[in-house]
């Protein structure tokens, strides 16, 4: 029987008829652009996984099982369609699990959208529609192949068809830690349906191995990015040691394996010291593989012709080179170790990727749903699993030691947190050993409502001020922009102190100008070196040289002097002032030596060469006279490059060119692809404190989405929420009617409606009913 479970929805008051009225308003007009974008799908991409609503085709970048038909059915139930329920509900019946345009599955969206659609459709709808329970079942039995492997983790990505499932398989050394941890909420609540205990049963084994792991990473309390599901040791491999002309291809130069016996310096032999007999004996493993082919036996002898053939290409008339290049042929006369034997998988729970030092740990991409399932799965079982809880109070109290942080904004009052990423090594947690990433997404917005619903059910009350601060943050860099609407990731300044911090626009200047002054001075830039070089010349060729020089005889066998042949050589080698200079002084190609003096405009008249009468005349003749005009010297004006603007110049011209709010300091994703994330922390947040604030603050949200994301056929995602010309991207996810469009319909319906108290919601925002 479930344990009772601390209430998470506010106690609502009765709504006055006027409140009533602007609310109904509101919510129809949630729901008209939910049937609008649902009818372009309809007539457009019917039975596809996604529209495109400014073309009006569709995509398929799923498995093509009608993605947004099986993740918008709840929604159609929840706003009151239900004609259009009955209709889709039956075209499910015509999904064919058995096929699909993709090689693999990927695991992790298949379970949220199409596994995680199908049930919350058949409990929402009270279960009136078998056909969805059925068609669940049928693809959770195909899913579970993925879980066929030695230590039952699961393939992420994988490739079912009937002549690879049949083969051994296990999971790979690198996974998305959020594909492995996030399938919890589906395969219990289809296993408490059916009543059949194998769908828990697979994803308990997950949580058992997170639940032994959590202690031991390099953040101990998180998991990082990437995991190694594998489940099998990657073993060290002893090998001779290297030469120094040996080296791993991936490693350099340098490295040694910590199990390579190392060869102290006086012993090592150069190469050209070395012979075919006491050459350096070279493994044939390469990433554990060994080959067979090359192997030589030990008692195997070259032949009498082949020694001597050797000898002679080990004369003294060999370069070192070619006997290097000899060493490392696979000719008979080398000689390899024997083969180690291969050894057997050494077993193992989850641990970081091979190879890994540097691990990166977030609640926001790649990590966010295994975080927020951790709560949610405890309130799926009853609250009759501990280990969620201890799993997520552990893993929150990390993520408050490390990963929050305070923005600095010029609204000093408003004090916002936001979730960013650490980059550690894991040997200390000491500053100078973590990196923290004082980032912004979009992804991570979820965390408001996960922090509010744990502070709920596990009674921990300070972490609702938490929650708070996290979706206003969110609410924040909505406003900020000029479009209305957060971007997908950026960059601020963190702050020194969560409990004070002034904005400092001298801060953010060096942040948007992380190159001080004093470092970006003429000198850094190669073009400014040649032009001081060139500068320097002119300032040291005087009219004596411009004369010397004028007048020099053309005789191609005389010397130039030195100082001669030093000035030519710097004009035609610019910057190269230090190269030897040419010892005879002859010009390039060969010709006679003339010598042409960069000079000043000022100087040009007195400073004009006197005419050689041995020197064919190559100078214009006046049209009248047939007189000679004199030579006529090029005269290269001196480069002034612009003045080095000032830190302030230059981050305030980013800031104007960027149009970038106070305290971020880059936008590095400036697209919206219509998330959901935002919205459901604010919706998250009203139920929980029934505070009008973020209704406000939604609807403020709704209409900067609509007002730049309306298509002909739909919501399109556009390319920049810092341009109110932004163009469209032509794509219109599944979870815009799954989730965006979902919670802000909840948000305005009465709190009754998929009440917190009642259902859990997926990563997908598919309601699951809680057990009573």
């Amino acid at each position: 029987k479930p344990k009772a479970i601390p209430k998470i929805q506010h106690t609502f008051p009765a709504e006055s008829p006027s409140s009533k009225a602007a609310r109904q308003e509101k919510l129809d007009k949630i729901k008209k652009t939910f049937a609008f974008s649902w009818q372009g799908y309809r007539k457009n991409a019917w039975m596809q996984d996604e529209l495109s609503p400014v073309s009006g085709r569709y995509r398929n970048p799923f498995c093509g099982w009608a993605a947004t038909l099986v993740d918008s059915l709840d929604t159609l139930w929840i706003m009151g369609l239900k004609d259009e329920f009955d209709e889709a509900a039956k075209a499910v019946k015509n999904i064919d699990f058995t096929t699909s345009i993709r090689n693999d599955l990927p695991l992790f969206e298949v379970t949220i959208r199409y596994l995680g659609g199908l049930i919350a459709a058949f409990d929402i709808s009270g279960g009136t529609y078998k056909v969805l329970l059925d068609k669940a079942v049928e693809l959770a039995e195909i899913l579970m192949g993925a879980f066929d492997t030695p230590n039952r983790m699961p393939m992420t990505f994988y490739i079912w068809k009937p002549t690879f499932a049949s083969q051994p398989h296990r999971a790979r050394t690198r996974v998305v830690l959020a594909e492995l941890g996030s399938l919890s909420l589906e395969f219990t609540r289809l296993a408490q349906i059916t009543k059949d205990a194998k769908y828990y049963d697979a994803i308990a084994r997950i949580t058992n191995e997170l639940e032994n792991w959590q202690s031991n990473t390099k953040l101990p309390g998180l998991w990082p990015k990437s995991v190694d599901a594998s489940g099998c040791k990657k073993p060290e491999i002893l090998v001779p040691a290297l030469s120094p002309l040996d080296h791993s291809y991936q490693k350099g130069p340098g490295y040694y394996n910590s199990q390579t016996p190392q060869i102290p310096p006086e012993e090592i032999q150069s190469p050209a010291t070395l012979d075919s007999e006491t050459s350096v004996e070279r493994t044939t493993e390469r990433n554990g593989l060994e080959d067979d082919s090359i192997k030589s036996e030990p008692d195997s002898s070259p032949t009498e012709e082949k020694t001597e053939s050797n000898e002679k290409r080990t004369s003294n008339s060999t370069t070192v080179a070619e006997q290097d290049n000899e060493k490392r042929q696979l000719s008979d006369e080398n000689t390899f170790p024997e083969e180690q034997s291969k050894p057997d998988c050494e077993p193992q729970g989850l641990n970081s990727p091979p190879g890994t030092s540097l691990e990166d740990f977030t609640l926001g991409g790649a990590a966010d749903s295994v975080f927020e399932y951790l709560p949610k799965e405890y309130m799926l079982l009853g609250g009759l699993e501990k280990q969620y809880q201890k799993m997520y109070e552990m893993s929150m109290e990390a993520s408050k030691k490390y990963l929050l942080y305070r923005p600095m904004i010029e609204d000093e009052k408003r004090n916002v947190l936001f979730s960013g990423q650490i980059s550690t090594n894991g040997q200390s947690d000491e500053e100078r050993y973590m990196k923290l990433k004082a980032e912004a997404t979009h992804l991570t917005c979820f965390t408001g409502g996960m922090f509010a619903i744990g502070a709920k059910i596990f009674e921990r009350s300070k972490d609702m001020d938490i929650a708070r601060r996290l979706t206003d943050g969110c609410v924040w860099a909505y406003e900020m922009t000029p479009t209305g609407i957060m971007p997908e990731h950026f960059l601020v300044v963190p702050c020194d102190s969560e409990t004070s911090c002034p904005f400092n626009k001298t801060r953010w200047f060096e942040r948007l100008d992380p190159y001080h002054p004093r470092s970006r001075t003429r000198a850094s830039s190669p073009q400014m070196v040649l032009n001081d070089r060139n500068e320097d010349l002119i300032a040291k060729a005087k009219p004596s040289e411009v004369e010397e020089s004028s007048s020099a005889t053309t005789n191609t066998s005389s010397i130039a002097s030195p100082k001669e042949s030093s000035t030519l050589v710097k004009r035609q080698l610019g910057d190269t002032e230090n190269d030897s200079v040419n010892p005879r002084g002859s010009s390039l190609d060969g010709e006679k030596e003339k010598k042409a003096i960069t000079i000043d405009n000022e100087d040009a008249e007195s400073s004009k060469p006197e005419k050689n009468s041995e020197e064919p005349n190559h100078s214009a003749t006046t049209p009248t006279g047939g007189e000679e005009s004199e030579p006529i010297v090029p005269v290269i004006a001196a480069y002034t490059p612009p003045p080095i603007p000032s830190q302030e110049e230059y981050a305030r011209s980013r800031i104007e060119n960027e149009k970038l709010p106070g305290g971020v300091v880059r936008i590095t994703g400036s697209k919206y692809i219509l998330r959901p994330e935002a919205i459901e922390s604010v919706f998250i947040m009203y139920r929980t404190t029934g505070e009008e604030y973020w209704r406000e603050k939604g609807w403020s949200m709704f209409t900067a989405i609509q007002n730049y994301t309306q298509a002909e056929f739909g919501a399109t995602a556009i390319s920049d929420v810092m341009s109110e010309t932004a163009y469209p991207l032509d794509e219109m996810e599944s979870f815009w009617l799954a989730e965006t469009l979902k919670y802000f319909y909840l948000l305005f319906s009465e709190p009754g409606v998929v009440s917190l108290d009642e259902y859990v919601l997926n990563t997908e925002a598919h309601p699951f009913k809680r057990p009573k």
